[in-house]
């Protein structure tokens, strides 16, 4: 039984904004989706952007694996109102556990390893990332595993990586944006990162384009969106560019599911040290 704690990427506001919208949280999404793959999994949430928040007080003794999530803030992850979340980061990779980053979540990785982000020079990656290649490494790293060397997946974000750390390892691009998924494992650091988003299904990405705020685009790709989970989803299909088979949960949340593999291995290491 894996014990992962969600960091949450916006602040109490937004959070409340949310409700108000009835639009879930992405600690929500992660969490769902966490539990999807594997109902036994146990989940705590965290939010550095809250006043309460402590940093000295946080400990990861007692989770397995540690998530970045997504964010809806207006500024980058490497402006100084992020500084709560580059702590948690920081305290995070620290840990030797393993970490796993969604958009901000990835580019916050980035930043705090040593590398850049900057707004993406093609605007919004908006509803989804489509034509992801694996690169030769991402074809073999575990992150992937069951991936097609072209796929599609939800996505919505304005800033990217600009410059991996050094010692990173690129695992997947696109047109858009050429940095859609990177790994770094040195040092005692475990991080696996998506600009894309395997947590939220198209559905779910069609709730935020349509509510106010940084990512509202109107309902034309909304209404597609959704069709792409419907029996319509051939014509949709069609004016997306996309095969919605890509879209299909089982396929969507791959890197979740390998994510929890790699938990679970070095569980079973880590007991097998213990009982000798």
């Amino acid at each position: 039984m894996a014990h992962i704690l969600i960091i949450e990427g916006d602040t109490p506001e937004q959070l409340r904004i949310n409700v108000q919208q009835g639009v879930t949280s992405n600690a929500q999404y992660y969490q769902n989706a966490l539990l999807s793959c594997r109902p036994n999994t146990v989940t705590q949430l965290l939010q550095p952007y809250h006043p309460d928040f402590s940093l000295q007080d946080l400990t990861f003794d007692n989770v397995d694996g540690i998530v970045f999530t997504g964010s809806t803030v207006n500024w980058s992850v490497d402006a100084p109102e992020a500084k709560p979340l580059r702590d948690t980061m920081e305290k995070a990779l620290s840990s030797g556990k393993p970490v796993l980053g969604s958009c901000n979540g990835m580019q916050l990785g980035a930043v705090v390893l040593g590398g850049r982000v900057h707004s993406s020079p093609n605007g919004l990656e908006l509803g989804l990332a489509k034509k992801i290649q694996l690169t030769t490494e991402g074809q073999k790293h575990p992150i992937h595993a069951g991936r097609n060397t072209e796929f599609t997946c939800p996505c919505i974000h304005r800033d990217e990586v600009s410059e991996l750390p050094s010692g990173a390892l690129l695992t997947a691009t696109n047109a858009h944006s050429p940095v859609q998924a990177f790994t770094y494992e040195n040092n005692g650091v475990s991080f696996w990162g998506m600009q894309y988003h395997p947590e939220i299904s198209a559905t779910e990405i069609a709730d935020i384009v349509e509510a106010d705020g940084l990512f509202a685009s109107g309902a034309s790709l909304a209404r597609d969106l959704r069709l792409l989970e419907s029996e319509s989803k051939a014509d949709a299909s069609a004016r997306l560019g996309v095969d919605a088979k890509d879209l299909v949960p089982h396929t969507r949340m791959l890197e979740l599911t390998n994510w929890l593999a790699l938990i679970a291995h070095r569980s079973s290491l880590s007991g097998f040290t213990k009982g000798r």
